[in-house]
C-alpha cells in the first residue's frame, strides 16, 4: 500500500491535542508571585524569563557589574540549612572532569571543583581560584595570581602546581579531554611560585584568557601516581576530593549522587547543607516528584507540562535562552547519506515547524545551523530550507530513488530506501520525534525504524558512530569555534559522531579563531556556516527555550544561559520554610 499524503501520526495528533491546551491556558489567568504559607495556597507565579545577554566572551577585562552582584551576597543577611532535590533524567558517568562525557556530570563536577576563573552570564571573567591575571606587552604570555586559601576537601592547598598538572593531563592524548583542542596554542605552562602560574601561547588570538581558564582544576598529589590509561576506570571517577563550595558525599549507581557544603570554602560555606541529585529515569515520574514536593527541582521539562506544572503554587518557573540544539545526524560513512541532495530532500521532507508546535509549543525555534543565536558569531540568514515534501522527492529522484515497484517506498538498484533513527529512551521529546519523523518520510517514500536504546549505550554508539542516524543534542561552547564537531581534525574524537569533513571549513575555522578584528572574523564565521548548512550533515531541528522549575521556598535563584546552576552556591531556604534538617 502506498503511504497516504498529509496523514499525521498519533504522536503529532496527541502533540498538537496538548499545544491547543497550553494556548488556552497561556492566554488567560493571573497570579500573586508573593502569596506564601497560611490557610489559602499560594497562587502560582508567572515565568521569570531571562533575556538573552551579549556574548562579550572575547573580553579580557573583568565586568564589574557581575563582580559586584556575587560579593554583594556574601555581604547580605540569608539563612543556613536546608536540602536541594534535583531531579535528573540518568544517572552521571564520572565526576572526573577530563574523563566524563555527560552534562548531569559536568553540573556537579563545577559544584565540587573551582576553575581559574568564573564565567559570567555575558562570558567575561570573574576570579574564582585566580583573584587576578595579566598579559604581558606581547600578549603572549597571562599570569595569573592565585588565592591563597583555597583548599582541596583533603585539607591541602590548592597551588599553581595543580594547575600545571591539570594543563599536562588536558592535553594529554590518552586521557582524551573532549576540550583538549581548547589548548592546542597554549605553548607551555609554567609554575612561577606556589601561587603564581604562567600560561605562554604559541599566538596572540581573541579566546586566549577562556583557553587558558576552561576547565576544572585537579588535585595533582592524588592523580599524579595514576597512568592516563587508567583515568577512565580509577576510583576517583566515582569519589572525587574537590576544593569547591560543595563537597562529595555519596553516590549510589543509578539512585543518587549527594554532596554536603564544604564548612571551609574561603566565602564561608554554603546556605545550603547537601544537594541531592536524585536519578528518575523518566519525565512522568519527575513531574509527579515534583508536584508532590519529593523533588525542589528540575533542570529541564518538555513544554508539554508547562501547563499542569506552571499551575503548581510551590514551584517557580524560569525561562531562559538555551545552549542547546536539537538535531538529526546522518552518518555519513553510510552510503545511504553521502549524497548532498539526498540529505537536503531529508531535511525538505521533514516539518520541522510541526515538530515545535507539537511538542515545544512556543519555547523553541527552527534550528537553522551550528552556531547558537546567542553566540556573537552566529549567522542570522542561513537558508531555511523550508517543508517542500514535492522538492524533495524531486531531488530523490535525481539521485536515482524512485518507486519502481509500486509499493510505497523508494527503491534504487534493488534496495529500499531504509534506516534506523536512533536515541536514548527516557527523553520522550527525541522518542516522539522518531516517530514524528517515521510518518513525515513515509510521505515521501522514505522507510524509518526508531530504535529506542538506554542512555549509556545510546552515548556509547554515537562515539563509536555505531548508527544510520540519530535524534541528539548539544550544548555549544561559549566561544565562537567550529573545531571540536566540524572540522576534519576532530574526526577521531568524541564529538565528530556524523564524520563530517570540509576542507574549505577546516581553512575558515583555522583562520577565523586567530583573527582579532572580529569583524573580519563574523565574516568568515558567517561563510563556514553557510557552507556547513548546505552540506546539511545534520538535519538541524531546534533551538529550545530552556525552562527550569525550583521549589519557590528557595531564594536567589538565577539560571543563565551559561549553566543553570550559575550561582547554586548562594542558594538559600528561610529558616521558617526549611524541610531537611
Amino acid at each position: 500500500m502506498k503511504p497516504e499524503n498529509h496523514k499525521r501520526s498519533p504522536v503529532l495528533l496527541r502533540a498538537l491535542g496538548l499545544l491547543v491546551a497550553s494556548a488556552a491556558f497561556l492566554g488567560c489567568g493571573k497570579s500573586d508571585a508573593n502569596s506564601s504559607g497560611g490557610g489559602t495556597s499560594p497562587a502560582p507565579a508567572p515565568p521569570s524569563t531571562t533575556a538573552p545577554v551579549t556574548d562579550r566572551g572575547t573580553v579580557e577585562d573583568k565586568n564589574p557589574v557581575f563582580d559586584e552582584k556575587w560579593d554583594a551576597f556574601y555581604k547580605s543577611k540569608f539563612d543556613v540549612g536546608d536540602t536541594l532535590m534535583v531531579g535528573v533524567l540518568s544517572d552521571a558517568d564520572s565526576l572526573l572532569d577530563p574523563v566524563h562525557t555527560t552534562r548531569n556530570a559536568a553540573e556537579i563536577i563545577e559544584l565540587l571543583f573551582v576553575r581559574l576563573t568564573r564565567t559570567n552570564p555575558d562570558f567575561t571573567h570573574g576570579p574564582m581560584l585566580a583573584e587576578s591575571w595579566e598579559f604581558s606587552k606581547d600578549h603572549l604570555e597571562l599570569t595569573f595570581k592565585l588565592r591563597k586559601d583555597i583548599y582541596w576537601h583533603d585539607g591541602v592547598p590548592t597551588t599553581a602546581h595543580d594547575v600545571k598538572f591539570t594543563y599536562d593531563k588536558h592535553i594529554d592524548p590518552i586521557i582524551a579531554w573532549s576540550a583538549i583542542k581548547w589548548k592546542e596554542d597554549i605553548k607551555t605552562v609554567e609554575v612561577v611560585d606556589d601561587y603564581t602560574v604562567k600560561f605562554i601561547f604559541k599566538e596572540v588570538y581573541p579566546y586566549q584568557l577562556m583557553d587558558a581558564a576552561v576547565g576544572s582544576i585537579l588535585p595533582k598529589h592524588l592523580l599524579e601516581n595514576i597512568p592516563p590509561s587508567e583515568w577512565k576506570s580509577c576510583p576517583f571517577n566515582r569519589n572525587p576530593v574537590g576544593n569547591g563550595p560543595f563537597k562529595f558525599k555519596e553516590w549510589k549507581a543509578q539512585q543518587y549522587i549527594e554532596i554536603a557544603a564544604n564548612e571551609k570554602w574561603h566565602r564561608g560555606r554554603p546556605p545550603l547543607n547537601r544537594i541531592i541529585f536524585k536519578i528518575i529515569p523518566d519525565y512522568e515520574n519527575l513531574v509527579l516528584q515534583l508536584k508532590s514536593g519529593e523533588i525542589d527541582c528540575i533542570e529541564f521539562l518538555p513544554p508539554k507540562f508547562f501547563k499542569d506544572t506552571s499551575k503548581v503554587p510551590h514551584l517557580a518557573t524560569h525561562v531562559y535562552p538555551s545552549r542547546a540544539y536539537t538535531y538529526i545526524g546522518w552518518n555519513l560513512k553510510n552510503p545511504l547519506f553521502q549524497s548532498k541532495k539526498v540529505r537536503h530532500a531529508l531535511t525538505m521532507g521533514i516539518n520541522r515547524k510541526e515538530i515545535i508546535d507539537a511538542l515545544l509549543f512556543e519555547f523553541g525555534e527552527v534550528c537553522k545551523g551550528p552556531v547558537s543565536p546567542i553566540i556573537w558569531g552566529y549567522n542570522p540568514n542561513l537558508p531555511e530550507f523550508p517543508y517542500d515534501p514535492a522538492k524533495a522527492k524531486q531531488l530523490l529522484a535525481e539521485e536515482g530513488w524512485k518507486d519502481t515497484n509500486g509499493d510505497g517506498w523508494l527503491d534504487k538498484d534493488g534496495k529500499t530506501f531504509e534506516f534506523t533513527l536512533k536515541t536514548n529512551k527516557g527523553n520522550q521529546i527525541r522518542e516522539d520525534i522518531t516517530v514524528i519523523v517515521q510518518d513525515q518520510l513515509k510521505q515521501i517514500g522514505i522507510k524509518v525504524v526508531p530504535t529506542i536504546v538506554e542512555w549509556t549505550i545510546f552515548s556509547m554508539d554515537m562515539q563509536k558512530k555505531n548508527f544510520e542516524s540519530s535524534v541528539a543534542g548539544w550544548s555549544v561552547g561559549l566561544k565562537m569555534d567550529l573545531t571540536t564537531i566540524w572540522h576534519t581534525r576532530s574526526l577521531n574524537d568524541k564529538f565528530n559522531y556524523v564524520s563530517y569533513s570540509n576542507p574549505e571549513v577546516d581553512k575558515i575555522d583555522d583562520v577565523a579563531k586567530k583573527e582579532m578584528d572580529r569583524e573580519k572574523a563574523r565574516k568568515m564565521w558567517w561563510r563556514a556556516q553557510e557552507i556547513i548548512v548546505d552540506d546539511q550533515p545534520y538535519t538541524f531541528l531546534y533551538v529550545p527555550k530552556q525552562i527550569t522549575y525550583v521549589n519557590r521556598r528557595f531564594k536567589n535563584v538565577q539560571p543563565q544561559s551559561v549553566g543553570w546552576t550559575y550561582n547554586m552556591e548562594q542558594w538559600w531556604v528561610p529558616k521558617d520554610q526549611q524541610k531537611y534538617k
